[in-house]
């Protein structure tokens, strides 16, 4: 009798147990990881192959948001740190019974490429946004002056000035590395700036200037490229250029120099013609270039705005969007 009482008790336990577990919540996220494949990335989740659950992703550019609903209850997964810069960190909510919020944040922005399910795991892929490397050439400096403005101050002081607002600009968006060729008042011979432009394995190259003219009346911003090639192979000294290369880097330096004039009307008076050419050394660089002439310092307005910050604002925003238009068609 003892003994089926012993038997009896047994079997409820048992059945209490397995009750019991059946109405727990399950652990059903085995896995959260980071793999790379090349210059891709992805996110990886792997759950557990006895639940099935519905994902519903959002990207952000710097993170994801997860709501992942499951045919069962289910328990809050202990996050585990991912050993990889790019992810700041992660975390699951539960959000239901039957639900979890997965969220990543990431320390750099990203570009998602895609999205993969199966029935156990969850794999987003991205690249990261590469920061296209811009160079910033502060015209004159040191010992060369520049031109001279209507109340006596010097060129050099106002592209320098120009250069390190510029810099700070595409800095703070995040899309750029930035080299300048002079950083202080200091004179940089033409031959050292093109050294160091052509060393720097930058993508684009602008130098800032102002203009000076006889006729004070005359004002305006204007935008330099290169000539074509037969005008520089009749009065090249050194080797000419590969055509085919030379072309290639001057219709995109053009390109750039109509986007600015499209923004520069917004922005204060332009020259006519603003779109010029001119047989310019700093604009020999194994990049695109061009030579922005902020404005002419022997006129009066001019020399005053190229003084006010908030007109120099305006034009670094014009010249940054002009980047950011380019470098999208890039793509």
């Amino acid at each position: 009798m003892l003994k089926i009482k012993a038997v009896v008790v047994v079997i409820f336990m048992c059945l209490l147990q397995n009750i019991c577990g059946a109405d727990s919540p399950q652990q059903v996220v085995k896995k959260v990881y980071l793999k790379k494949e090349k210059n891709r990335y992805f996110l990886c989740i792997d759950f557990d192959e006895k639940a099935s659950f519905v994902p519903r992703i959002h990207t952000l550019p710097n993170g994801l948001k997860a709501l992942l609903s499951f045919d069962r209850e289910v328990a809050t997964p202990k996050a585990k740190k991912i050993s990889h810069g790019i992810i700041r960190g992660y975390f699951f909510e539960k959000f239901s019974p039957a639900s979890l919020m997965f969220i990543a944040a990431f320390n750099e922005k990203v570009t998602f490429i895609s999205k993969k399910y199966t029935r156990h795991s969850i794999k987003i892929g991205f690249e990261l946004n590469r920061k296209r490397a811009v160079v910033i050439d502060a015209g004159h400096g040191g010992m060369d002056p520049g031109t001279i403005g209507v109340t006596g101050n010097s060129e050099k002081n106002i592209t320098l000035i120009a250069a390190i607002e510029l810099r700070n600009a595409l800095l703070k968006s995040g899309k750029y590395k930035v080299i300048l060729t002079r950083d202080r008042d200091v004179f940089v011979s033409l031959d050292e700036r093109n050294a160091k432009i052509n060393s720097s394995h930058g993508e684009f190259l602008i130098s800032l200037h102002t203009d000076s003219n006889n006729d004070k009346n005359l004002r305006g911003m204007s935008v330099y490229t290169l000539p074509n090639l037969d005008y520089i192979k009749k009065t090249a000294g050194d080797t000419p250029p590969d055509a085919a290369a030379f072309y290639k880097i001057l219709s995109k330096s053009r390109r750039f120099a109509n986007y600015l004039v499209g923004y520069i009307p917004n922005v204060c008076k332009i020259k006519n013609r603003p779109c010029r050419n001119g047989e310019l050394k700093i604009l020999k660089a194994n990049m695109p270039a061009v030579l922005i002439e902020l404005g002419c310092i022997s006129n009066k307005i001019d020399n005053e705005l190229l003084h006010s910050q908030h007109f120099r604002t305006k034009t670094i925003s014009a010249i940054k969007y002009a980047l950011d238009n380019f470098f999208e068609k890039e793509k």
